[in-house]
């Protein structure tokens, strides 16, 4: 077995600052664990990685990135997860086959390694995020600690979000705009504002966002205070950016950037991870 060495770039402050900033302009749950598992696959790279939440007796996966599909799991089922939900302690699991609670999911295809961190909140337990790998040994205790200070931010968000009422839903999509984030739609309106246009027209066609979708996106930008609408002429209006909307440009910006920048790697690169 290959030693084990330091996989992450040294910017995890960093990119915690930026999540944190990032997590405070998503909407939903969805997006909250979109966000966590991009950022945390750069932050400790992985096979796979999954988000999921607690809904009654039931562990639902919201996202997952890697190798595998997370699967919807019963918390009265033998899991690692079913196991860090009852605890609400992190699970470092070295060697998978000499762990009675390890839950393959896929037969052919065993993970050696898993990381599993709980999302706390209030002393609760909200849900999980699941790292796995083939290679036996992969994590180690500053993996641990790392996930944890992401899944502290992260639970405070999926806490807010599952509280708010009325929850803001996540409007529907145009085809040829699901392949973007939210982070990189919102990002994209703000920017296209903030370079002057201000008729809603022009606004979604430099976007490539149709009119129903788009002007719903728009009016929730109005509603956190990114954007205003001016009454120009009885039948006219104008958008405006906000200094708000400028500073959550700016976030949307920086994470992304940050995002888009590969992880600083010691050793050889490993096959799965490109």
């Amino acid at each position: 077995m290959a030693p084990h060495v330091s996989r992450v770039s040294g910017d995890t402050e960093d990119k915690l600052r930026l999540t944190r900033e990032a997590l405070a302009h998503l909407n939903t749950v969805e997006d909250v664990a979109m966000l966590a598992t991009t950022t945390l696959f750069s932050v400790i790279p992985t096979h796979k990685i999954a988000v999921a939440v607690v809904e009654g007796e039931t562990l639902r996966s919201v996202n997952t990135l890697g190798k595998r599909v997370f699967l919807d799991l019963t918390l009265d089922q033998p899991s690692i997860n079913a196991r860090t939900i009852k605890t609400g302690r992190t699970q470092l699991v070295n060697d998978t086959s000499r762990d009675a609670d390890y839950f393959p999911g896929d037969s052919n295809e065993t993970m050696s390694s898993e990381l599993c961190v709980p999302l706390i909140h209030g002393g609760r337990v909200l849900g999980t995020i699941n790292f796995e790998h083939q290679q036996l040994g992969r994590y180690t205790e500053e993996d641990a600690r790392a996930a944890e200070a992401f899944a502290k931010e992260i639970a405070e968000a999926v806490h807010r979000l599952q509280q708010a009422k009325p929850r803001i839903e996540k409007p529907p999509r145009a085809d040829g705009v699901v392949a973007r984030s939210s982070i990189e739609i919102n990002r994209d309106l703000l920017r296209t504002v903030y370079q002057g246009e201000s008729v809603l027209n022009r606004i979604l066609n430099n976007t490539a966002i149709q009119w129903k979708p788009g002007k719903e996106l728009v009016n929730s930008l109005v509603a956190k205070g990114h954007l205003k609408i001016e009454k120009t002429s009885p039948r006219r209006y104008a958008i405006h950016i906000t200094d708000e909307g400028i500073q959550a440009l700016n976030a949307y910006e920086g994470l992304l950037r940050k995002l888009k920048e590969p992880s600083i790697v010691s050793g050889p690169r490993e096959p799965g991870l490109e």
